[in-house]
């Protein structure tokens, strides 16, 4: 159910907010993969679990629980899911942008929205934003948009959770590429992603993930399987045509294989990292990095003398 708008534009434009070590993460971010982090922080609350890693990797706090923006209360950091469309341009889900309580301009007038593979997981880039100018105006106009019949970018939702009805604002996908956020052009990095597949299998497996593969054959119908050094059975074919295709997992099946879906991907359309091996970023892929060899990227990036504020 989509409710009006409850915080009224500022109608001003947000001051500039910048931080030259944040800018120094996003940058040496492409290429990190979150799925390790994502599992190490299961239990971590208020956002999505990769949202969460994300989180962590900055070397901020994993909770959202704050009205103010995530970096020190100047910058807000959202993490948008995208993958390949079949033309190649790339494709996301709405955003939501906080609570219906929260006033979502102040939470827009500075944003890092970085951008991760639905498939992977993998950071692909990043895109700073401050709402102002031609960008704030185009937004503002939501404020008198029918929230049903003159399709806002900025809305609010009303679904139902735990705890009955939660109303949220969310920020419309077409939004991104209007306001060239999101790139419009067919796209190398990344994967095509089939949501109604994916749901088939986490139901068969209890909720659970399949796992990734790469793919260490160049044609064929069989790979290795990295974790229990079983076979996985694929069409090797359509894996390097569509970057993946799904696996089945052939005997002996050990440890976390027998527990969840198998997919296996093409590695050629990983990015390249900075700050990871690639023995790393295909670790993290894979699912096979143990609690002990969890790796930080703030860890990894010298923090400034001068933040540039």
């Amino acid at each position: 159910m989509r409710l009006p708008l409850r915080h009224r534009p500022p109608q001003r434009d947000a001051p500039l907010r910048r931080c030259r070590h944040l800018e120094l993460l996003a940058e040496a971010a492409r290429g990190l993969p979150l799925g390790p982090a994502a599992e190490a922080l299961a239990a971590a609350r208020g956002r999505g679990r990769h949202g969460n890693a994300l989180q962590w990797h900055l070397g901020l706090e994993v909770h959202d629980s704050e009205p103010t923006p995530d970096w020190e209360g100047r910058i807000e950091i959202k993490l948008i899911s995208v993958w390949q469309r079949g033309d190649g341009r790339l494709k996301c889900d709405r955003i939501k942008v906080c609570e219906s309580s929260v006033d979502p301009w102040r939470k827009l007038g500075n944003t890092l929205f970085v951008f991760a593979d639905r498939l992977s997981r993998v950071v692909l880039g990043h895109r700073f934003f401050n709402l102002a100018g031609p960008s704030r105006l185009r937004l503002e106009r939501a404020w008198d948009q029918d929230p049903h019949f003159d399709r806002p970018a900025l809305m609010i939702e009303s679904r139902d959770g735990p705890d009955g009805m939660a109303p949220a604002y969310y920020l419309a996908a077409w939004w991104l590429t209007q306001e060239s956020l999101l790139p419009a052009d067919p796209v190398e990095l990344g994967y095509r992603f089939d949501a109604s597949w994916w749901r088939t299998v986490r139901a068969e497996f209890s909720g659970r993930d399949p796992l990734l593969t790469l793919a260490r054959a160049d044609e064929g119908q069989l790979t290795i399987c990295p974790r229990c050094r079983g076979q996985l059975r694929v069409d090797l074919a359509a894996v390097f045509e569509t970057g993946w295709a799904p696996a089945i997992h052939t005997m002996p099946l050990g440890g976390p294989c027998a527990l969840r879906g198998h997919v296996v991907v093409d590695p050629r359309r990983l990015p390249r990292s900075s700050c990871a091996t690639d023995e790393e970023l295909f670790e993290g892929v894979e699912a096979r990095v143990p609690a002990s060899r969890l790796w930080r990227l703030a860890d990894r990036v010298p923090e400034p003398e001068d933040h540039e504020h």
